[in-house]
């Protein structure tokens, strides 16, 4: 008795298996990458009792725009298509492989890894459809969190930043994609289950990307414009990974916002400073004077200016000299097209006090006097000479009778 009652269940699951079914695959939401086709029943039937897993010889299939539909028999793909319409099953029948948008190098990887039907009409273990997302996968998003050394073509000089942005990824081989990542899935695979290591393998590959892209003579802060030039170096460094071995790339990647680190910040505006000085030669006039006053300004204030004359006019000759240019405004003129002069004989007089001399020695007795007499000997003291701290003079009244300085002693 147990034997007809195996067979009547065999034969009665077998019986169910052969009636029509329709399957199809609502549109794929966002961060759906793969979907297990659902199966309904023919209107006219009332059966229920077919194998989910079993695909009924001329069942229909339905394949929407966006999707990219496989037939999977015992885990090996057996069948594909990318052109959107609606599909009669057929087991006594060739693949059709209609690879569409991806050309034919699909069906290269198809004989790698697929096959053909081989079950002669029998049962099959399992049968599946699936549907492939073949749209772009967005809204993805990065940060740096450590600085990337990038060498910068406007200045010549290597600077630390940090870059915040975008990037797009899709399937580009639906093939190799489920044969490596997803297996007989249950229900649906999706961007959860590869983020974090597609994350960390973009990161990886930002920084020889970003040294690619500064070969092409982008500086740092073009790269938000150079789209096209990141996008295709990031995708050359994922190829081998990602493109070869898993049938996934990146197609775009959109940067934000770059930004320097503090010491590159401040070493970019020297550059552009001494680029400026450089290129411009009103801006390098203008810098000369500025060094001079400066010079005339701390040798005003030189206690020893009476005994050594104006020290800071050598310094005035060495500015000069080092921009290819002496220290005659004239000069100076036709370089920034500025008749500042800076010579202190042709510069209007700067009132500073006029120094004195020395304290000098006691006519009689030879100590050296601090005051109005010797307070060795009270003999009066010699008056001392006053000089002139801006020309150097000896000075008898209140103002230099050379230059007119005024003196406040």
């Amino acid at each position: 008795m147990g034997l007809i009652k195996s067979l009547m269940t065999a034969t009665g699951s077998t019986l169910a298996d052969e009636w029509i079914d329709y399957y199809y695959c609502d549109s794929l939401q966002d961060g759906v990458l793969l979907k297990k086709a659902q199966k309904q029943h023919s209107k006219d039937t009332s059966n229920t009792k077919g194998n989910e897993n079993i695909i009924t010889n001329g069942s229909r299939i339905a394949v929407n725009e966006g999707q990219f539909m496989i037939i999977v028999d015992d885990g090996k793909i057996v069948d594909f298509t990318d052109e959107p319409g609606t599909y009669t099953f057929d087991s006594s029948t060739e693949p059709s492989l209609f690879y569409g948008g991806f050309g034919k190098g699909l069906i290269d990887t198809f004989k790698k890894i697929g096959g053909r039907f081989t079950t002669g009409g029998d049962v099959a273990h399992d049968q599946r459809v699936y549907f492939i997302n073949k749209k772009d996968i967005v809204n993805n998003k990065f940060g740096t969190s450590t600085p990337i050394p990038f060498r910068d073509s406007e200045f010549g000089i290597t600077v630390d930043i940090k870059c915040y942005g975008e990037y797009v990824y899709k399937i580009v081989d639906p093939l190799i994609f489920y044969s490596s990542l997803c297996g007989n899935v249950v229900n649906e695979f999706t961007v959860e289950e590869i983020d974090e290591q597609f994350l960390s393998d973009f990161l990886a590959a930002l920084n020889p990307a970003l040294g690619a892209v500064a070969m092409q003579k982008i500086s740092y802060d073009m790269l938000p414009g150079a789209t096209t030039q990141i996008s295709q170096a990031i995708a050359e460094q994922l190829r081998a990974n990602w493109g070869e071995a898993n049938g996934i790339n990146v197609t775009r990647v959109s940067i934000a916002s770059v930004t320097p680190t503090g010491e590159s910040a401040e070493m970019i505006k020297s550059a552009q400073k001494d680029r400026l000085y450089a290129m411009n030669p009103s801006m390098q006039g203008a810098r000369m004077n500025e060094a001079a006053s400066e010079a005339i300004v701390t040798a005003a204030g030189n206690e020893a200016g009476a005994i050594n004359g104006f020290m800071g006019m050598g310094f005035v000759g060495q500015a000069g000299n080092m921009f290819g240019a002496s220290t005659n405004p004239t000069q100076y003129g036709n370089m920034g097209q500025m008749n500042t002069p800076v010579n202190p004989a042709q510069a209007a007089p700067i009132e500073q006090p006029i120094q004195s001399a020395p304290s000098s020695a006691c006519s009689n007795c030879g100590a050296i006097v601090l005051g109005k007499f010797c307070q060795e000997c009270g003999t009066p003291a010699t008056p001392k000479p006053k000089f002139c701290s801006n020309c150097g003079s000896e000075v008898n009244g209140k103002f230099c009778g050379e230059c007119g300085t005024k003196f406040e002693g």
